[in-house]
């Protein structure tokens, strides 16, 4: 399972938008959910930590990892793979060195949200000491296509562009080339022509209103098919643990109510 995540479009933004021909070509060969919103709205670094986790800790900044935010929590999806005997990496475009904890040029940190938990950050109450856990798994995004020529991809790839790719600080008009000329690499791969997918999504829309686009890409998706249903960050995690067979974080905001987004695919999302 792939994941990109953009930044700050809403549905109408790119949906029907020239300036985005990449995504609106993709569209017709995959399967787009039309009713998806954000768990939480502005700013960026709750919606990335509920991608992962099913909720935000509490967190609702922008800052760096710092002794305020650490989550000491394990209930997130890289010890679910872990105990799972399952492989992943977090690909950040323009981190440079491994475990980049703090912010610079392009890099983001606060779209890396597995360096927020302890057990992968190394927090010991005073300050970060981060090990193999960290430095293994949370890598530049150079190194995808070293693991996809050389067949060492991970079960699950989350990936993020720098702020000038994924539209945060570039332009929709940049974030399309940087998706056409990077998600084709993705689609040529094994990990992804046997049974993959790949979900291109935005952390929220424009303005705390306007809900954001979903795109999943598949050999098993509906292609060209636009759902109505109404999912949230919460469906997309779920979707991801039955995807890998993990079971479903506790999710709570709102327990009862999500579920994986099966409509999506042409054959039932598999596993918990």
């Amino acid at each position: 399972v792939f994941t990109i995540v953009m930044e700050n479009k809403s549905y109408g933004d790119i949906m029907g938008n020239g300036a985005a021909p990449y995504l609106n070509q993709l569209v017709k060969t995959s399967a787009l959910a039309a009713g998806y919103h954000d768990s939480y709205v502005h700013p960026s670094e709750p919606n990335y930590i509920w991608m992962v986790a099913g909720e935000n800790f509490g967190i609702l900044n922008d800052d760096d990892p710092n002794a305020s935010n650490v989550i000491t929590s394990t209930s997130h999806l890289a010890d679910q793979l872990g105990r799972a005997g399952l492989t992943w990496k977090s690909y950040q475009e323009s981190m440079g060195a491994p475990c980049g904890l703090t912010s610079h040029g392009t890099y983001a940190v606060t779209h890396n949200p597995f360096v927020y938990f302890q057990d992968v950050n190394g927090w010991d109450g005073s300050k970060f000491t981060p090990g193999a856990r960290c430095t293994d798994h949370v890598v530049d995004y150079k190194q995808l296509a070293v693991d996809l020529a050389s067949g060492q991809v991970p079960d699950y790839v989350f990936i993020t562009p720098n702020l000038k790719d994924d539209m945060h600080d570039g332009s929709i008009a940049a974030g399309d080339a940087w998706l056409a000329a990077e998600v084709p690499k993705i689609l040529a791969s094994d990990a992804y022509k046997n049974g993959g997918a790949l979900f291109i999504l935005w952390d929220e829309g424009s303005s705390q209103s306007d809900d954001p686009p979903f795109i999943a890409v598949s050999p098993n998706a509906k292609a060209g098919y636009v759902s109505t249903t109404s999912y949230d960050t919460s469906s997309f995690l779920l979707t991801v643990q039955s995807m890998l067979g993990v079971e479903p974080l506790p999710c709570a905001a709102e327990p009862s109510a999500v579920t994986p987004m099966n409509d999506l695919f042409t054959v039932p999302v598999t596993g918990s």
